[in-house]
């Protein structure tokens, strides 16, 4: 069972790689029920090795505990392996991995909304004000940044008044000895506070919103290829999308100041830009579904929700990216019928935009 778990697992991943995304890996291989059937299964072999080991040659004909141990942990692992193919089977659909990404995804989005709702958030960088003393922080090694302790940097701020400016958000690559940030302070300050932030080779989903945004991109962009060819996927992904970004109204662009208990401004942090954000999610899209009209279709009921949610300068951006999206196709050679349900998105579109 060991050996077919393993298969098992192997197959998914290579699907999960060719099919979807890389970066979905990580669902599979961190899921609970993968390791745990794994330990289980290994757990069994371990056991069974060793009370083989312990046997003694003279109670070979006498009835031993471990035997029966043994038996009973066959019939569980046998539990589990049928558990496991289950979970294997639904898995491996595509709907519950997007389904997974859209609930990882939301947990990020509530936790910057949480931070912005303690905190206020500018368009422009605050003054630093009376701080002598200016320090600026490189990195010791390239990669992404990965996390950024904000409680903590805050905590430690206030208790030794200093004003930390952030050059970068979570996700974005840095090299080394690019400035990670700045440190004001009123006497010259000793230390590095570098412990507060994580750097690595790879992007995190965790507190990364426009990578969480983007694993699901990348599945709609695979499913448009002509390698797979699964518009359905494609169109499923764009509508989480647009549900996804039409929740990012509650974020607002610019700098997010952090404050202390007496209203004094401690860490700022570059916060989203919406425009960037809508971009990012879906110009590979865009770019490579333009022979598909029902594709194009999805796209423009994802601008639709997303519109519905945003306030009117924002509006404003989603109405400008629709035309982005329409940008290359020829109306003039579409059929009757596309072009009429075309037609009736544009339409939509410009209703919720007045």
């Amino acid at each position: 069972m060991t050996t077919f778990t393993f298969s098992t697992v192997m197959v998914v991943l290579t699907t999960y790689s060719s099919q979807f995304s890389p970066r979905a890996l990580k669902h599979f291989v961190n899921d609970k029920t993968t390791v745990r059937a794994l330990g289980i299964f290994m757990g069994g072999f371990i056991y069974s090795i060793t009370a083989l080991l312990f046997m003694w040659e003279s109670l070979r004909q006498e009835y031993v505990i471990s035997a029966f141990f043994g038996v009973a942990y066959a019939i569980l692992c046998l539990a589990v392996f049928a558990y496991f193919i289950h979970h294997v089977a639904a898995s491996i659909q595509v709907s519950s991995l997007i389904g997974k990404l859209e609930s990882d995804t939301k947990k990020v989005l509530d936790f910057y909304k949480e931070l912005q709702q303690n905190n206020a958030v500018q368009v422009e960088k605050k003054d630093p004000g009376t701080y002598q003393y200016r320090k600026e922080i490189s990195s010791k090694q390239s990669g992404f940044l990965q996390f950024v302790d904000f409680n903590g940097l805050l905590e430690y701020t206030a208790q030794h008044d200093l004003y930390i400016e952030l050059n970068l958000r979570v996700g974005k690559f840095i090299r080394e000895g690019q400035t990670l940030f700045t440190i004001h302070s009123l006497e010259e300050c000793e230390e590095s506070l570098t412990e507060y932030l994580s750097l690595g080779s790879e992007r995190m989903a965790n507190f990364d919103l426009e990578f969480s945004i983007r694993r699901i991109s990348e599945i709609a962009v695979r499913a448009v290829s002509p390698s797979i060819n699964d518009p359905n996927t494609a169109r499923d992904c764009i509508h989480y999308l647009g549900v996804l970004l039409g929740e990012t109204a509650a974020l607002n662009d610019g700098h997010l100041i952090m404050t202390d208990q007496k209203g004094n401004p401690r860490v700022t942090i570059p916060f989203f830009a919406f425009e960037r954000m809508l971009y990012k999610s879906f110009y590979q899209i865009v770019h490579y579904a333009q022979q598909d009209m029902s594709v194009i279709l999805a796209l423009l009921d994802a601008m639709i929700i997303i519109q519905k949610e945003m306030p009117e300068n924002r509006k404003k951006i989603v109405y400008s990216f629709h035309k982005y999206i329409l940008q290359n196709i020829d109306r003039e050679n579409l059929q009757e019928w596309d072009l009429r349900f075309l037609n009736e998105k544009v339409e939509c579109l410009q209703a919720v935009k007045h």
